[in-house]
């Protein structure tokens, strides 16, 4: 008999949490015997279960959802792509992770649209933990099963249609160069989160966090990303009727000029090359929670967006006391499902509450946060209606003196 157990979240007294249910599939007896004994240090939060074949996996899932699959990849009979398909379909809110000890780029392609993230194996036990532990925590944060499902049963994200175009283009090229295809990416969300989260995927034997898109096509290689689109839909184009009143060109825009100005303030403020590419990418992926719901809950979200206008409320504002989730929460959990790197991850989550990231002084969250609000101050014609700067953040991190020149650095530039 299952007890419920309290997940360690900061949740009301009253309210019991079930611990996290995870299934582990591998056709090797002493490989789930090594990941039962790993995995008991989380007895208190975690419910395992182990199934040897696809097939009895699906008998398991039958009786009762898991919230994270683990699975082989190799395996006789159903592999782990064909089972993590057929729980996509059937299970879309579940979390599908997929481990091989293989680079093959035929399994990496029947797994692009199916698993969450793919991690090498053997991998480091350790590593698969703080992986689960990452997804299923931020997942019950979420508190929204139809919000977390959208999410999860989420391949691609929509474009806007230029960038679109030209990235079809450039991938059609016979000379088609690893610079152009960043080029192109890091101007978009749904781009730059994509080739991130293949780039940060052991099936392409990349043994290190990739934190720009820059670096993840250079990784990758120009040859695998034109595999990748002929053979998968990586990409997609946006309908502009789809969501009325969502102003995706804005959204493209203000997404790349706000990565620019949290690159500079990054490398103004903190002098770290490093860390200011790492706020480039966060603040180019910053709103891309937006994307998920105007191509998931088109309707609903577009009356959202005219909520917001008429009542001249911010908009993340309007999305918790509807959804009860906002689309920084949408955002990141989404990234964190794809395996993206914490620090980016973090600069979406709290791009419109930096107060309440854990760390106080100043850093790349802070710098998102701020090249957001700037941003839309020194554009014209925005039709999603913004917050403010949060003052108490820019005193307690120590950059509020530094705010009104930083406007006026962005003020006068030629490219904003």
């Amino acid at each position: 008999m299952e007890t419920p157990q309290t997940a360690g979240l900061q949740k009301p007294a009253a309210e019991k949490h079930r611990r996290v249910r995870i299934l582990f599939v591998d056709d090797e007896p002493p490989v789930l015997n090594i990941l039962s004994v790993a995995m008991r240090p989380m007895a208190d939060e975690w419910e395992t279960h182990f199934a040897d074949s696809g097939e009895n996996a699906l008998k398991l899932i039958a009786k009762k959802p898991f919230d994270v699959v683990v699975s082989d990849m190799r395996m006789p009979g159903m592999n782990g792509a064909q089972l993590l398909n057929q729980i996509l379909r059937e299970h879309p809110r579940t979390v599908r992770i997929i481990l091989s000890g293989y680079s093959d780029l035929r399994e990496a392609m029947s797994c692009v649209g199916v698993a969450h993230q793919f991690l090498h194996k053997p991998c480091n036990l350790a590593e698969l933990r703080n992986c689960i532990k990452r997804v299923t925590e931020l997942g019950a944060q979420l508190e929204n099963e139809n919000l977390l499902s959208l999410a999860a049963q989420l391949s691609n994200l929509p474009t806007a249609p230029d960038l679109y175009m030209q990235m079809i283009e450039a991938l059609e090229s016979p000379s088609a160069s690893s610079q152009r295809i960043a080029d192109i990416a890091s101007k978009d969300p749904a781009l730059s989160a994509k080739l991130l989260q293949l780039s940060n995927s052991a099936f392409f034997g990349i043994s290190r966090e990739v934190n720009t898109v820059y670096e993840a096509v250079q990784l990758l290689g120009v040859g695998i990303i034109q595999s990748l689109s002929l053979a998968v839909p990586m990409f997609s184009h946006f309908d502009p009727h789809k969501c009325p009143g969502f102003p995706l060109e804005q959204v493209w825009h203000h997404s790349e000029q706000t990565g620019l100005f949290a690159r500079w303030i990054t490398r103004e403020s903190l002098g770290d090359a490093l860390l200011a590419d790492q706020a480039f990418a966060s603040g180019v992926l910053h709103d891309i929670g937006k994307l998920v719901l105007a191509e998931q809950l088109p309707q609903k979200y577009s009356a959202i967006l005219a909520e917001s206008h008429s009542e001249k409320t911010p908009l993340f504002e309007i999305e918790r006391r509807v959804l009860g989730a906002t689309h920084a929460d949408i955002g990141a959990y989404l990234l964190t499902l794809w395996g993206l790197p914490l620090q980016l991850v973090e600069g979406v989550a709290y791009h419109h509450e930096p107060r309440l990231y854990s760390e106080k002084g100043f850093s790349l969250v802070g710098s998102v946060h701020i090249a957001n609000i700037l941003e839309r101050e020194l554009s014209a014609h925005h039709q999603i209606v913004a917050d403010e700067i949060d003052s108490s953040y820019l005193e307690m991190a120590g950059v509020a003196s530094k705010i009104e020149n930083w406007r006026q650095h962005f003020a006068g530039r030629d490219d904003k």
